[in-house]
């Protein structure tokens, strides 16, 4: 049976077939993909492309397989240049929809030769940057689509910047200027090498997402997927204090064997970090995170599926051995093979593995691991974006619990500053949205 929309999809669908080009910024879990499917459906294209993260095309698989799709020909543009070239010149005549990674363009470029009706940019933000090869080759190619949809996600984006590649995607007459940096030079002061948007230009900008974008959160529809924060404070060891302290002021690791120096703020960073997770460079020499860890598993998570995350490989081997010898764990990360991952998050939905260590960015996307309600975050991903994606690979909206989301954050580090700038991010995220909301709503455009 034809699976009925919710009331806030069907006002999704009513904006998706009322813009020529849509622009879905919408949470996870509340259908932006099957919205997409339908109004591709009503406006008949004969020829769709979908482009996205590879995690994110087999929700896609799934989703058009319920939709019954597979009766018009579902392509998938995997595997070598010359087994993906093949499919795309045996299938293009005979099949209506074609999946893509959004890497994909680079194996095969004679994709842009090819003409879709649609072409669908899931998980946009990954055309966000000017300078990108990615950006310029979609920006660049498919202007004779009659439709061209960007999906993602995350509302709102780390900065106003990253809205202007993705809506010149769609069209470029969207915008008054004629490429990013006119944009970011009128609009936008940098301070400290940070661009602030100039108060003149917010009216622009919002006036601009109010007319050609369409915002929704959970809270917007009141659905389940509210999450609950607890932060767990972790003191270092005194030696370990010594060694942050000579990094810090003196931008010297020295430790046993290793002594190293540099110049450079960003290695120093990635040292200190590094040391919040136990490492010196990559050498594992303090237990201070993994045995609060243990006491959360042994303690208030006990007998409970958990997902952890990791920012540093080094850290998702060692945790991932360390709680081996009494759970089941799951490790992603990329050296992991993507076409092995799946089986990793099926394994875990079924019960068969009590955690999963990941790091972030492989599991931001198209992922569904809401057989737990927990994420621990042993050390935080940096960008606010990446950060709510990965929060949000728990949540189901059917569920009325709420998610549990644990931060173990190491004392008087940096890992503090850390967590302050995501909480600013993420209010000036919602602050954004309910301002382009508010104007929607006035000027009627939903």
């Amino acid at each position: 049976m034809r699976r009925p929309l919710r009331d806030y999809q069907k006002i999704m669908l009513k904006y998706s077939l009322r813009e020529v080009h849509p622009a879905l910024f919408v949470q996870m879990r509340l259908g932006k993909t099957i919205v997409a499917i339908r109004s591709v459906k009503i406006r008949g294209s004969r020829k769709i492309l979908v482009v996205a993260p590879y995690s994110a095309l087999y929700g896609w698989s799934l989703e058009l397989d319920l939709e019954r799709e597979q009766v018009h020909g579902i392509v998938e543009l995997y595997g070598t240049r010359n087994e993906r070239l093949q499919a795309l010149q045996d299938q293009y005549a005979s099949s209506k929809w074609f999946l893509l990674n959004k890497e994909g363009h680079q194996v095969i470029p004679e994709i842009a030769d090819y003409h879709f009706d649609t072409v669908i940019i899931d998980e946009s933000t990954f055309i966000k940057g000017p300078k990108s090869t990615v950006t310029k080759f979609y920006i660049d190619n498919f202007r004779d689509a009659n439709h061209r949809y960007i999906l993602t996600g995350t509302p709102a984006p780390e900065s106003e910047l990253d809205y202007f590649c993705q809506l010149q995607f769609l069209d470029k007459s969207i915008w008054d200027e004629k490429n990013f940096w006119e944009f970011r030079h009128k609009h936008f002061a940098i301070i400290n090498y940070t661009p602030y948007i100039k108060p003149d230009s917010s009216k622009y900008l919002m006036n601009t997402l109010a007319k050609h974008t369409f915002f929704l959160t959970r809270s917007d529809v009141k659905l389940g997927g509210r999450k609950v924060y607890e932060k767990r404070m972790v003191q270092i060891t005194s030696k370990m204090r010594k060694i942050y302290e000579k990094i810090e002021k003196e931008f010297l690791l020295d430790y046993l064997d290793v002594q190293q120096e540099t110049i450079y703020a960003t290695t120093k960073y990635i040292w200190l970090r590094r040391l919040c997770g136990g490492f010196v460079d990559r050498e594992f020499v303090s237990y201070a995170k993994i045995k609060e860890l243990e006491n959360l598993l042994e303690g208030e998570l006990k007998n409970e599926q958990v997902v952890i995350i990791a920012h540093f490989v080094p850290e998702v081997k060692q945790i991932a051995k360390y709680f081996s010898k009494k759970y089941s764990v799951g490790m992603v990360y990329g050296g992991v093979s993507k076409r092995k991952r799946p089986e990793i998050y099926k394994a875990f939905q079924k019960g068969d593995l009590d955690l999963i260590v990941a790091q972030p960015v492989t599991i931001r996307h198209g992922v569904n691991l809401s057989a737990s309600d927990t994420v621990v975050f042993y050390s935080s991903p940096e960008g606010g974006e990446t950060r709510e994606q990965v929060e949000d690979r728990v949540v189901n909206t059917a569920k009325n619990d709420s998610s549990l989301i644990i931060d173990l954050v190491c004392q008087d580090t940096i890992e503090e500053d850390l967590m302050k700038n995501l909480v600013r991010k993420e209010g000036k995220q919602a602050m954004m949205r309910k301002l382009v909301q508010r104007l929607q709503k006035k000027h009627n455009l939903l």
